[in-house]
């Protein structure tokens, strides 16, 4: 896919999506070329020692499972792919034409890791969930996703029923199969978990970059826990990305509106003349 331009990458992202709203997920093969998979793997690898060491990782399953939060201030490899053109055009289909970034975190499952609590990455809204779609997954698969290894579980055509499981129930699972440098675009609604690695001695890596549309609340506040110097030499996709631009001109003010929409106000309401047009207002 890294290759393709113009019609034939096109061609690509409608099947993409496609496929996502009728199954729930896509995967998508040979999407990380090699060198970019071994900076992930390296550094995602080093993030993983370093809060364990620290005594901040975040830890399941007595250890086995070990999960590293808001991975855009962790690492420039992290903030180059959580903006992929290719991620984004996907994206930009599903939700819409526009959207942010909820989270991006990194989930590697070693031996003995517990499966997870199966549930819809947009569980905290109120069902029926809307007919248009809020949010969605990029799993950046970094090891092989198996059915032995604890790869990404999920219910096919749950993303239809647009509400949340049932936790007295038990539901049939299917895994969701592919090799190290695939990415699975998994529908917001679609019920999911991490499977159990049943595996002697395979771990099992992955990172998921969670995005919604903008006028939701999101899981990582990025304007507080992201480093300044990653604000300063984010591209204007990524501040977006980050919640740093006003949302329809209303959602996202510091201090109220930005100085344009201030000056506008006065000749707007007083029927003095056509106001400036407006900037955009970032971090």
């Amino acid at each position: 896919m890294n290759s393709k331009t113009g019609q034939a990458m096109r061609n690509d992202i409608d099947r993409i999506v496609g496929e996502v709203e009728e199954s729930g997920v896509c995967v998508v093969p040979n999407f990380i070329p090699a060198d970019l998979l071994w900076r992930i793997r390296s550094d995602l690898d080093q993030l993983n020692d370093l809060e364990r060491q620290h005594g901040v990782a975040f830890l399941e399953s007595e250890g086995a499972n070990q999960r590293v939060f808001n991975l855009v201030n962790k690492g420039e490899v992290f903030e180059e792919i959580v903006q992929h053109p290719d991620v984004m055009a996907v994206m930009d289909k599903l939700l819409g034409g526009d959207f942010i970034l909820s989270g991006f975190s990194s989930n590697t499952t070693g031996p003995g890791g517990e499966e997870m609590t199966l549930h819809s990455d947009s569980g905290y809204v109120p069902p029926p969930h809307p007919e248009y779609l809020l949010s969605a997954n990029a799993v950046w698969m970094i090891d092989d996703f198996t059915e032995e290894n604890g790869g990404t579980r999920y219910v096919p055509g749950s993303h239809k029923l647009r509400t949340v499981p049932d936790s007295r129930r038990n539901y049939e699972t299917v895994p969701i199969i592919g090799e190290a440098g695939s990415v699975a675009f998994l529908h917001g609604y679609t019920w999911h978990k991490t499977g159990s690695n049943n595996s002697r001695d395979g771990q099992r890596r992955a990172l998921f970059a969670y995005y919604v549309r903008p006028f939701l609340r999101v899981q990582e506040n990025h304007i507080v826990s992201v480093r300044e110097e990653v604000w300063h030499r984010a591209s204007p996709a990524l501040r977006h990305l980050l919640g740093g631009d006003l949302w329809l001109n209303s959602i996202g003010f510091f201090d109220g509106p930005p100085k344009a929409y201030r000056e506008a106000a006065f000749p707007r309401r007083s029927g003095l003349g056509t106001p400036p047009k407006p900037t955009s207002q970032g971090k």
